[in-house]
C-alpha cells in the first residue's frame, strides 16, 4: 500500500510540474509588480514543489524516504544539547538566541479560535494555528503568544475546536494538513503534512496526540497507515474539526472521510467516506453541527465518489444515517438550481481537479446556515470564483437560495486575482456569521467582505480587507491598510460580537468595529510565525538590522537604524520591503559615504535594489536575454522559484546572480541596470552543464560563498549546484566548484572542479572559514546522502575531503557556517553551525579530528528556544561575531557568539590597530560598582564607533553606536565578575580593549 501510494505521489508530481496551471501567470503578474505578487501563490505551485521536492528527495531513489521526519525526530531527540554545565560543556558561555521577531507580520495562519468563554478580563484565552508554526496561544487577548505545540512534533496546524459543553471547555482539539497552496507543496516537504490529532484538557496550555492506530475505517476498506511522511491516512489532511455540543462526540473532516471519537479522542470511527481513490488535492470536507446535535457535511466537487459530492445531512452522525439535500454529479441539474460545484476536468486519468466546499450555521439561528463552494470560474476573466447559497431548515425541510448573483464584483475593476471575487483554486476561503445575527456575512477570498443583508444584494456589501478596493482601477493595488491578501479564517470576539480576528498569509488582524461604515484594523503582534528562505545580516560592525525573504510576505528588514539613519534600540517590529509574493535572497550592502542599499529576491528571478534606511524605492536590475523558467517564455519568470543571488559579504559592490545553471557578475552592485553593468561568466555554465550551457534548466547552482576581508587577488568563490544523473551510476550527483579571483575571472573562463568523490545530492550551502579561506564545509539537504562535507584545503587543485556528518546522521541539512571566536581564556575557537530539518547543530574544532579520523560530535543548539524547528538559513557578522537563524515557520533569531576573533590572515582584510591611545587615551576606572568612562582621542577621519560590554564567558552584554566622542558606561545593573570592554571604530581600523572588574 504505501509503496503505491508513493508511485501515486510521484505520478501526481510530475503532473503538477508539467502540465500549465490553470491561472494565467503572466497576466496576473503584470499588473501586480509592486503590491500584488502575494496573488501569484496557487500559480506557483508546480515552481515550488519542483524546488522543495529536489531539494530533500533521495538521490539514488529519487523519492523522499518512508517515515522520515518520524525517524529524524526521534533521532534528533537522542542527540546531545549543548548544556553549560555538564557532559556537553565546552568551556564557553552558552550562546542565547533572541527572538527577532517579525512581531508585526505573521504567517500563514488558517485556525483561530476564541475560548468560548472569553471576557476581555478574567478570560482572555485565544488558540491559533500557524501553518508551519505550530499551536499558537494567547492569554491575554492577543498581545502576546507562546508556541504551545508539543516541542517533538511537527508544527503544522490548520484546524482547531474546543468542547462548547460547560463543565469540559477546557478540552481542545487541534489537527494539521494543507492539500492547496502549502509553501512546501503537496509532496515537496512533505513533514508538513498533519500527523494526527492532538488534544489538551487544560485549555489550551499544552498538547498530547491522540493515537493514529485506534481507527475503524468503513467496512469494505483496510485500516489507514500511520507513516508521518507518507500520505496515507485522513489524519494526513484535517480539513475541520467539530464537537458536538449534545453528547461532546468529536467529529473530524478528515481526507475523504468524516471520523468520529464518541470517547475523546481514545478510538475513531469513519462514519462517511469514499471508496476509491487517493490522492491529496481531492477529500476536502467540511463539518458543522447544530445545537440540537444535527450534522450537517459539505463534500467537495473534486471528489472522486461522485456520488457523494454536495451536502449531506445526519440526525445520528451513525454510519449510513446521511441523507443528501444538495449537490451530486451533473452540472446545473443537481437537486439544486444551478449547483456548479463538481469537478468535470482532470489533473490525470480519473483525477479531479478540486472545487472546495465550506458550509457555516448561523449561531444565533440554527435553521439557517450558508454553503459557500469553489466553481471552477475564473476571476481572470471578470467571474467570481465562488458561489453562494443560503439554506433555510425546516425540519426535514430544506429551501436553497442561490446567492451567487451578488458575489463580491465591484464597479469599476476587473484584476485578475483580486476582483471579482476570487479564490485561488481554493487556497483562501472562509465563512463566518455573526453570532447574533443570521444575515451578516464575513467572506474571505483574496480580500475580506462583508454582507449585511446575507448577500440577497449587492447594495448591503462591503470590501473590508486583504487589497485596497480604491485601488483595483489602476491594476496596481495596494494593500488594504494594517490588513493583508489571502484570508483564511475569522473569528468574533464572544464577548464584543463587532470585534474580530482575521486569519490570513499575514497573520492575525484585528478590528473592534466590524460594522463600522469603514472598517479599521491592526496588525496582531509578537506572533513570530514567518517562514523564512534566506536572512541577511548587515555587514556594519554593532548594528543588528536583519532582513529576510519569506513565504508569501515579500522580504521583511529588522532595522535598528531608524528612518534618518539615528541609532534605535532594538525592535523586532519589521519593514516589510515592496514586491510582495515570496521574499527569496536578500543582502546587504556596505556603507559607502552615507550611502547603503538592500538587495532582495522575488520569486522566479526578480532582483530589486532599494536605498536602506529610507527603503523608499526599488529598481529592478536582474540581467537581461535570461533562460526563461517557463514554456513558452514569460516576460516575468527566470530561474528557479526562491531566486538566487549572492553578494560578497566585505566586498558588497561584487554581486553575483544565478539564472539556473547560468552565472552573472557585476563589479558594480550600486549603479548596475537591468540592460547595463552585468557580464555572464560563460564558461561556468559550460563547466556545469556543457550539454545546455545557454538554456538548461535541469542543474542549477544553490550554494556560493566567498573568502572574507577586503578583496584581493587570492580571493575566490565557491559554488555548489543541483545533481544531475550519473548515466553510469544512476545516482543524482551535484558539483562544487572554485573560481579563483572571481572579480577578475574571465568570462570563458572554466572553474576548478573540487567536487569530493562520493558527493550525492543537492549542495545546498557552502560556509568559507573566515580566517583561512582553504577551510570550508559544504551541506548536501537531500535525505540518503552524506550530508556534510569538510576539507582545509580548498584552495589546492584537488582537496582532500572528509565526511563530517559525525552523529548528525539521518536529518536534511540545509545552511552551514564557520565561527572564529576566543574563547574565555583567550583561546581561538573554530566552531561550526548547521541548519537542518530538526534544528541548529553546531560543533567545536572538528579539524584535528577529522585528521585523525574522529568524526565530529554535533549538539543541538537552542534548547527549548529554537527546538526542532526547520533552520533554513544562516548569515553571520565577522567583525563583532553576531549570527542570524532563519526558520521556515517560527521566525528570525540572533545571537552574539562571543569574542569575535577575525584576523584577516586570509591576506585579504588587513589587521586592526589594537589599543590604540590615539583613538582611546584612557578607560578608568577599570574596578568599579557602576560607571566606566572613556576618553577618545584625536583621529580626524573616525565618525563613528561601536560600545561593546562582554562577560567573561564572551556573551555580549552591551552592543551600541555612538559618535566619536567621549561617553561612560553604566554596569550597575550587572552581578559582580569580570566584564571586558570593546570599542571599535566603524572601519574595524582601530580596536580598544579593556578587562573591567564590577564589584
Amino acid at each position: 500500500m504505501k509503496t503505491f501510494l508513493i508511485s501515486v505521489l510521484t505520478i501526481l508530481l510530475l503532473v503538477i510540474l508539467c502540465l500549465p496551471h490553470p491561472r494565467s501567470k503572466q497576466s496576473k503578474i503584470a499588473g501586480i509588480m509592486d503590491m500584488g505578487e502575494e496573488e501569484v501563490e496557487a500559480s506557483y505551485a508546480g515552481e515550488r514543489a519542483r524546488y522543495e521536492f529536489d531539494m530533500l528527495k533521495d538521490p539514488i531513489t529519487g523519492l523522499i524516504p518512508q517515515n522520515i521526519h518520524e525517524k529524524e525526530l526521534l533521532f534528533a531527540k537522542g542527540l546531545p544539547v549543548r548544556e553549560a554545565t555538564g557532559i556537553q560543556f565546552r568551556m564557553d558561555a552558552l550562546n542565547n538566541y533572541i527572538a527577532a521577531g517579525p512581531n508585526n507580520v505573521g504567517g500563514r495562519t488558517r485556525a483561530l479560535a476564541y475560548d468560548l468563554r472569553y471576557d476581555g478580563s478574567t478570560n482572555k484565552v485565544i488558540i491559533s494555528g500557524s501553518v508551519s508554526g505550530g499551536i499558537m496561544r494567547s492569554t491575554d487577548g492577543g498581545a502576546n503568544w507562546t508556541r504551545v505545540s508539543p516541542e517533538n512534533d511537527i508544527h503544522n496546524v490548520t484546524a482547531v475546536v474546543q468542547d462548547p459543553r460547560p463543565g469540559f471547555q477546557d478540552i481542545w482539539y487541534a489537527g494539521g494538513g494543507e492539500p492547496i497552496g502549502n509553501s512546501t507543496g503537496i509532496i515537496a516537504l512533505t513533514q508538513y503534512l498533519g500527523w494526527g490529532i492532538w488534544k489538551s484538557v487544560n485549555n489550551g496550555a499544552s498538547w498530547t496526540k491522540l493515537s493514529l492506530t485506534n481507527f475503524t475505517d468503513i467496512p469494505g476498506n483496510g485500516a489507514s497507515g500511520t507513516a508521518l511522511e507518507l500520505f496515507d491516512h485522513p489524519f494526513d489532511f484535517v480539513h475541520k474539526l467539530s464537537v458536538n455540543p449534545v453528547n461532546g462526540d468529536l467529529y473530524i473532516a478528515a481526507h475523504r472521510r468524516l471520523i468520529r471519537s464518541k470517547d475523546g479522542g481514545a478510538s475513531f470511527q469513519a462514519v462517511f467516506g469514499g471508496t476509491t481513490g487517493a490522492t491529496p488535492e481531492n477529500g476536502q470536507m467540511d463539518v458543522a453541527i447544530t445545537n440540537a446535535g444535527r450534522i450537517f457535511l459539505a463534500v467537495n466537487g473534486g471528489f472522486q465518489d461522485v456520488g457523494l459530492r454536495g451536502v449531506w445531512v445526519s440526525n445520528s452522525g451513525d454510519l449510513a444515517t446521511y441523507s443528501h439535500i444538495a449537490g451530486g454529479q451533473t452540472l446545473n441539474v443537481d437537486s439544486i438550481p444551478g449547483w456548479r460545484g463538481n469537478a468535470y476536468d482532470f489533473l490525470s486519468g480519473t483525477t479531479y481537479n478540486s472545487r472546495r466546499i465550506l458550509l457555516s450555521l448561523a449561531p444565533s439561528n440554527q435553521n439557517v446556515a450558508y454553503v459557500l463552494y469553489e466553481n471552477g470560474l475564473l476571476s481572470d476573466n471578470g467571474q467570481s470564483e465562488g458561489d453562494l447559497f443560503r439554506l433555510d431548515i425546516n425540519g426535514n425541510t430544506f429551501s436553497w437560495t442561490n446567492r451567487s448573483a451578488n458575489m463580491p464584483d465591484f464597479p469599476g475593476g476587473n484584476f485578475a486575482g483580486v476582483d471579482p471575487y476570487s479564490v485561488q483554486e481554493g487556497y483562501d476561503m472562509c465563512i463566518t456569521i455573526k453570532p447574533t445575527d443570521p444575515n451578516f456575512v464575513i467572506l474571505g477570498g483574496t480580500n475580506l467582505y462583508r454582507s449585511t443583508d446575507g448577500f440577497a444584494s449587492t447594495s448591503n456589501s462591503s470590501w473590508i480587507g486583504g487589497y485596497r478596493q480604491d485601488d483595483i482601477t489602476t491594476q496596481n493595488p495596494a494593500i488594504y491598510p494594517n490588513s493583508h491578501p489571502d484570508m483564511h479564517n475569522f473569528a468574533f470576539n464572544p464577548s464584543n460580537v463587532n470585534e474580530g480576528l482575521s486569519a490570513d498569509d499575514g497573520g492575525l488582524h484585528k478590528t473592534t468595529n466590524i460594522a463600522a461604515a469603514s472598517v479599521t484594523w491592526s496588525v496582531v503582534n509578537n506572533y513570530q510565525t514567518l517562514q523564512y528562505y534566506y536572512v541577511a545580516i548587515d555587514p556594519t560592525r554593532g548594528k543588528n538590522n536583519f532582513a529576510g525573504g519569506a513565504q508569501d510576505n515579500g522580504t521583511t528588514v529588522r532595522d535598528q537604524t531608524g528612518l534618518f539613519g539615528t541609532p534605535v534600540a532594538d525592535s523586532n517590529n519589521h519593514r516589510i520591503l515592496s514586491g510582495g509574493g515570496d521574499g527569496n535572497s536578500v543582502g546587504f550592502s556596505n556603507i559607502t559615504g552615507s550611502t547603503q542599499y538592500i538587495y532582495y529576491g522575488i520569486q522566479n528571478g526578480r532582483l530589486r535594489r532599494t536605498p536602506f534606511p529610507t527603503l523608499n524605492s526599488s529598481t529592478e536590475i536582474r540581467p537581461a536575454n535570461l533562460t526563461s523558467s517557463t514554456d513558452p517564455p514569460t516576460e516575468s519568470d527566470f530561474g528557479e522559484f526562491v531566486t538566487n543571488f549572492k553578494l560578497d559579504p566585505d566586498n558588497t559592490e561584487d554581486l553575483y546572480y544565478v539564472n539556473f545553471n547560468r552565472l552573472f557578475r557585476t563589479t558594480k552592485a550600486s549603479t548596475v541596470s537591468t540592460n547595463s553593468g552585468w557580464t555572464e561568466l560563460t564558461g561556468v555554465a559550460q563547466a556545469i552543464n556543457a550539454a545546455n550551457a545557454t538554456g538548461g534548466r535541469n542543474i542549477r547552482i544553490r550554494a556560493m560563498a566567498f573568502s572574507r576581508g577586503l578583496y584581493n587577488s587570492n580571493h575566490c568563490m565557491y559554488i555548489g549546484t543541483t545533481p544531475d544523473l550519473d548515466a553510469t551510476t544512476n545516482v543524482r550527483q551535484g558539483k562544487i566548484f572554485r573560481i579563483d579571483d572571481p572579480r577578475n575571472f574571465p568570462a570563458t573562463g572554466t572553474p576548478v572542479d573540487i567536487t569530493p568523490a562520493g558527493l550525492a545530492g543537492n549542495v545546498q550551502n557552502i560556509a568559507v572559514n573566515p580566517n583561512n579561506d582553504n577551510e570550508i564545509i559544504a551541506v548536501v539537504s537531500n535525505y540518503g546522502a552524506v550530508g556534510i562535507w569538510w576539507t582545509n584545503n580548498a584552495k589546492t587543485a584537488s582537496p582532500t575531503w572528509k565526511n563530517a556528518e559525525g552523529n548528525l546522521t539521518l536529518p536534511s541539512i540545509r545552511s552551514c557556517m564557520i565561527v572564529v571566536k576566543k574563547d574565555a581564556g583567550n583561546n581561538p575557537v573554530t566552531e561550526y553551525y548547521v541548519g537542518t530539518s530538526v534544528g541548529l547543530y553546531s560543533a567545536v574544532n572538528i579539524e584535528a579530528g577529522l585528521l585523525s579520523g574522529t568524526p565530529p560530535t554535533w549538539q543541538r543548539e537552542g534548547d527549548n528556544i529554537l527546538n526542532f524547528a526547520v533552520v533554513q538559513s544562516l548569515a553571520y557578522r565577522s567583525l563583532d561575531n553576531v549570527m542570524v537563524v532563519g526558520t521556515h515557520g517560527n521566525g528570525m533569531y540572533y545571537t552574539n557568539l562571543g569574542t569575535a576573533n577575525f584576523t584577516g590572515d586570509v591576506g585579504t582584510g588587513f589587521d586592526p590597530v589594537n589599543n590604540d591611545t590615539g583613538f582611546i587615551t584612557k578607560v578608568f576606572p577599570t574596578i568599579t560598582t557602576d560607571h566606566v568612562y572613556y576618553q577618545v582621542g584625536n583621529i580626524a577621519t573616525i565618525k563613528k564607533m561601536t560600545i561593546q560590554v562582554h562577560n567573561s564567558g564572551g556573551q555580549m552584554m552591551i552592543s551600541r553606536e555612538s559618535a566619536y566622542t567621549n561617553g561612560d558606561i553604566d554596569l550597575s545593573r550587572f552581578s559582580k565578575g569580570v566584564y571586558y570592554l570593546m570599542l571599535n571604530t566603524n572601519d574595524g581600523r582601530h580596536r580598544y580593549v579593556q578587562k573591567l572588574i564590577k564589584r
